[in-house]
């Protein structure tokens, strides 16, 4: 398959070279996207700060960020795509850290320099065997030389470490539930939407330059896509803060995603080049899919946010009555990424279920136990977001207020409080989610040709009428089952009057005005859930429970705390701490012993270099 542009130009020591390919487009057309925008919506959302906080710089930053984002996907050159990579690295750092007066932001922000800066410890070690083995630093002149599997599996193993932390993969992801909630709502967008995304494009490109790998590593993706889908909805559920709880479903989705891939890498593998592309062409879907329904969630997560001056889901309640807009807006971001018919999280998902599918008719025995296994957790991931999202939803914009909420100007319910800069590109966004979710054919047909392109073959080489009928007749069988429904609910109108049936509040139980004190919270709305699985995340709950006929005032807290956080990085940091300070204990604090070292040393290499 032919690339679409490309540009070279010569530099000193080397030369820099642009590419535009169809993988390149899928995720180019992700970014400009968002990218646009989260940049009209920020017009809304910083003008409260204009006099009060330098926008000057910010806006630098996020050009900046725009900029490095472009050229890690058009980069063909290793030297280039690194500083692209590094740029966007810290440029990201100084938008995470907008609200840098906060303590806990300045250590969101240095949380992720550090992560960052580890992988790409990673990243440099992988391309320096690449461009070792192949004499070259082009991508397209690497991907033309042959590696030994031992040599290919290590070059994998390199990718999925550097650019999984950028990704969000388990246990690496440490970094994402801080930084997402410290910066602003439409930076926010971006990590999620486009930024973790790099590292998706970086697997992806190292699966196009590695065309031949051992058949273990899509089963590892697969492994991995499985854990982070699963784990990051769990934790998901547990979270009490709207944005930390859209945080850990990037996790979730970015696990859906590495499923695809390791279909797609199975196929590949196994020389089934109608598989690859499926697995391929879904996972590739559904890092645009993503990338719309998150940022959708995500800025209108940041207008309740700047209305209500809390992002606590157990203060919040009854939002959509002021803000009616964002809350159908935020519903049709909630029924995407639960997977839902007629929303564009659904046909990725599924695309990615007939891949498994297919999968278990052609691959050999051990490829059917994965892609079973893999069905399973996709089912259980669907089931557990659409539990979550019906928390959240629930609990934030559906019932009575839990408190005072400041800043919402329309109590009432008259109007839509929301700047229009604000509402317009959260308008588009769910426009285009609702697009692809009625109309999937040509933006499918646009990451399958991203697909085919990772497989090496050509798409007119793939019949993919066997995908595009099944689907065609399920979003046809619904939306004549919808149309049904509302053709009903006209007649019965018409025949009883509008009247005919009395309008009470929800979980009324006889009551004529239900309290806030009585809806759901969000820990007691998923707490069987999270008693069932406790042991794996680290649940805590502290407090008493009420009990007896007339109970005591008792208090009941509960959380849930990362495992990899708890169990790992913490006691690493704190064996490190130690270390070091045993170290700074025992070391000499005169330059002068410093200076003599260093000679005594230079003596000793003449010496060694004299015999």
């Amino acid at each position: 398959m032919k690339n679409i542009f490309q540009m070279t130009w010569q530099v000193p020591f080397g030369e820099f070279v642009l590419k535009l390919d169809p993988l390149s487009l899928v995720f180019l057309l992700a970014v400009t996207i968002l990218l646009l925008c989260a940049g009209v919506y920020a017009v809304g959302y910083m003008r409260p700060y204009q006099g009060k906080k330098p926008l000057l710089p910010h806006i630098f930053f996020y050009l900046l960020f725009a900029f490095s984002l472009v050229l890690i996907v058009t980069a063909n050159n290793v030297i280039l795509f690194l500083g692209a990579w590094e740029t966007m690295t810290i440029s990201t750092y100084f938008l995470i850290i907008f609200f840098d007066e906060k303590e806990s932001v300045r250590k969101a922000g240095f949380l992720y320099l550090i992560a960052s800066h580890c992988a790409t410890f990673c990243l440099f070690l992988m391309f320096f065997l690449m461009a070792h083995a192949a004499g070259s630093m082009n991508f397209d002149m690497i991907a033309r030389a042959s590696f030994p599997p031992v040599l290919s599996g290590t070059i994998f193993l390199l990718a999925l470490a550097g650019f999984g932390v950028k990704a969000g993969f388990l246990p690496s992801h440490i970094w994402l539930p801080y930084a997402h909630p410290a910066a602003p709502s439409h930076i926010s967008a971006l990590l999620s939407g486009v930024a973790i995304k790099m590292g998706i494009y970086g697997i992806c490109r190292v699966l196009w330059i590695m065309d031949i790998l051992p058949d273990w590593c899509g089963y590892l993706l697969v492994v991995i896509g499985v854990i982070c889908g699963i784990m990051g909805v769990l934790y998901a559920l547990g979270q009490h803060e709207l944005k930390k709880l859209l945080a850990y479903h990037s996790i979730e989705n970015i696990g859906i995603i590495a499923i695809g891939l390791g279909v797609g890498l199975l196929g590949r593998s196994y020389h089934l080049p109608f598989l690859a592309v499926l697995g391929f062409g879904g996972g590739l879907l559904h890092v645009l899919n993503h990338s719309l329904f998150k940022g959708l969630l995500f800025l209108a997560a940041g207008s309740v946010i700047q209305k209500t001056h809390s992002g606590e889901i157990d203060k919040l309640g009854g939002v959509a009555k002021a803000m009616p807009v964002t809350s159908v807006l935020f519903l049709v971001g909630a029924l995407s990424i639960c997977g839902l018919p007629l929303f564009n999280g659904f046909i990725s998902e599924f695309i990615v279920f007939f891949g498994l599918f297919q999968g278990m008719f052609t691959l050999p025995l051990s490829g059917v136990i994965f892609c079973v296994w893999g069905i399973l957790s996709l089912a259980l991931m669907g089931a557990l977001a659409l539990a979550c999202f019906s928390k959240v939803y629930g609990a934030v914009f559906s019932g009575q207020p839990r408190s005072i909420l400041e800043g919402l100007e329309d109590p009432a319910g008259k109007g839509e409080s929301t700047s229009k800069w604000m509402l317009i590109p959260m308008i588009v966004l769910a426009g285009v989610c609702v697009w692809i979710g009625l109309a999937p054919r040509a933006m499918a047909m646009f990451t399958f040709l991203g697909g085919a392109y990772l497989t090496h073959v050509e798409l007119s080489m793939v019949d993919l009428g066997q995908v595009f009928i099944p689907l065609t007749m399920v979003i046809g069988v619904l939306l004549l089952f919808i149309a049904l429904i509302m053709g009903l609910i006209v007649i019965r109108r018409l025949l009883l009057g509008a009247e005919s049936t009395p309008v009470r509040e929800a979980w009324g139980c006889g009551f004529t005005r239900v309290s806030a004190r009585s809806q759901y919270t969000a820990s007691s709305f998923a707490r069987m859930i999270l008693d069932f699985v406790k042991n794996l995340l680290f649940f805590r709950r502290e407090g008493g429970m009420v009990e007896g006929i007339f109970p005591v005032k008792v208090r009941l807290e509960s959380s849930v705390r990362d495992v990899a956080e708890e169990k790992g990085f913490r006691p690493l940091l704190t064996g490190l701490t130690l270390l070091s300070r045993k170290i700074d204990a025992g070391r000499v604090h005169y330059t002068q012993m410093y200076l003599m070292y260093i000679f005594l040393f230079l003596i000793f290499l003449l010496v060694w270099k004299l015999k």
